[in-house]
């Protein structure tokens, strides 16, 4: 997945599971709190404050998550920097970098900070929380089991409970996630950015049912909240889509990029100009793609594997740089969403035999993820493997918001296989 710059649980959108969702100390949550400007202010009038350093970190952090501005970034690592200076690099410094790496998409980084916090102070909640994030992140599936449900035996609250949601979507419990999410519904504070979160969070988990009437009004509700959420427009805009309301769809996307101009909201106008057969958008939208790819790497964030699915789904004549961006990602941490990409790219690219292995590893956790069953159904077509093919198809058919300019394919492999 892969739930904070874009906030995705469920596709690798440049984001790493739900770390938007945070009620660790440090990073405030209700939406109307924003003391950048008070902090700014301390720090002019007494330039050694450490303390206000620390703060003004997290809610630049926070700030990043709110708004999908990758500028806040570098601001919240120099004030981390200076804060770790003057204060000696306490624990909450060391939290709030690992945050930030998960942010980053620098997974391992954030867990060495995270280990590191958890030795000075080991019943830190906010570092056992960064550290389970980024065992998810780096694929550790059994040890993350483990860390999740300790951290839903410490505090049961907004954090725990959509990570254990997030781990049982990773791993087939598509029922048992949209129970957890709905309580992570309830335990966020009331209008808050982890109350939008977690209803985009549940939207995006509604649509891998099926259920387009809940996911929208999820969808909706988190988009009055916050209406940069880009995980809650970009599943509005799904749901647009999959009911063939074109325009609906490209205008909540339109209205997206005004406040968030992310990648993957790019990419879903480039699918749709693509399924609608307008050359000329799809084009434009894939530089813009590339354009705020460029402005994310810039501020330092690792987008190799996010990168290579969206080049991926534009065809064959982007394979060779998805399958590059593939395996850069796939060398650095081995997960669901790395193989997967990897599988993606090998069949853009026609070489479906080599693209087996890695999507056997990708289905291994059995993911509610549609987008993974539907690569699968694919690539055993592809080897004539028509019994996996349907089974995989049918799994992938159970969410009909797969790629817009997939659809005839699916339509059409549907046919063949007799599926609905």
């Amino acid at each position: 997945a892969s739930n904070a710059v874009d906030e995705s649980s469920v596709q690798p959108t440049l984001a790493a599971g739900p770390v938007a969702i945070s009620d660790s100390p440090g990073v405030p949550t209700p939406r109307s709190v924003d003391p950048i400007d008070e902090l700014e202010a301390r720090i002019a009038a007494d330039p050694s404050d450490g303390n206000a350093y620390e703060s003004l970190a997290g809610a630049y952090l926070r700030k990043a998550f709110e708004t999908a501005d990758p500028s806040y970034y570098s601001l919240t690592r120099t004030s981390l920097d200076k804060a770790a200076t003057l204060l000696d690099n306490p624990v909450e410094v060391r939290i709030l970098r690992a945050n930030l790496m998960l942010a980053l998409h620098d997974f391992e980084t954030a867990k060495a900070e995270a280990i590191s916090a958890l030795s000075i102070e080991p019943t830190s909640f906010g570092a056992r929380v960064a550290l389970t994030d980024a065992t998810i992140e780096t694929g550790d599936y059994a040890s993350a089991r483990d860390l999740v449900d300790t951290l839903v035996d410490m505090r049961p609250g907004v954090a725990s409970l959509s990570r254990l949601s997030y781990y049982r979507q990773l791993t087939g419990d598509i029922d048992g996630a949209e129970a957890a999410m709905r309580a992570a519904v309830a335990a966020a504070p009331a209008e808050s950015i982890d109350h939008a979160a977690a209803l985009a969070y549940l939207g995006e988990i509604q649509l891998e049912q099926g259920t387009l009437d809940p996911a929208q009004r999820s969808f909706s509700e988190a988009l009055q909240i916050n209406p940069a959420s880009s995980v809650a427009a970009i599943g509005l805009a799904r749901v647009h889509a999959t009911r063939g309301e074109w325009a609906e769809a490209v205008n909540t996307l339109d209205d997206l990029v005004e406040k968030a101009p992310t990648p993957g909201a790019y990419g879903l106008l480039a699918d749709i100009a693509r399924a609608r057969g307008d050359v000329n958008a799809a084009t434009q939208a894939d530089q813009l793609v590339d354009a705020s790819v460029s402005l994310l790497s810039s501020n330092g964030a690792i987008v190799d594997a996010d990168l290579a699915a969206l080049l991926a789904d534009r065809g064959p004549d982007a394979a060779l740089d998805a399958l590059d961006a593939a395996s850069q990602a796939h060398a650095s941490r081995n997960t669901i969403f790395t193989n997967d990409a990897m599988a993606w790219a090998l069949t853009q690219a026609g070489r479906t035999t080599e693209a087996v292995p890695y999507i056997e590893a990708a289905l291994a956790t059995n993911p509610s993820v549609a987008s993974i069953h539907w690569h699968a159904a694919v690539i055993f077509d592809a080897q004539g493997n028509r019994a996996r093919a349907a089974t995989e198809l049918a799994a992938a058919l159970k969410n009909p918001t797969i790629s817009p300019a997939q659809q005839a394919a699916v339509r059409e492999m549907a046919q063949r296989h007799g599926l609905r």
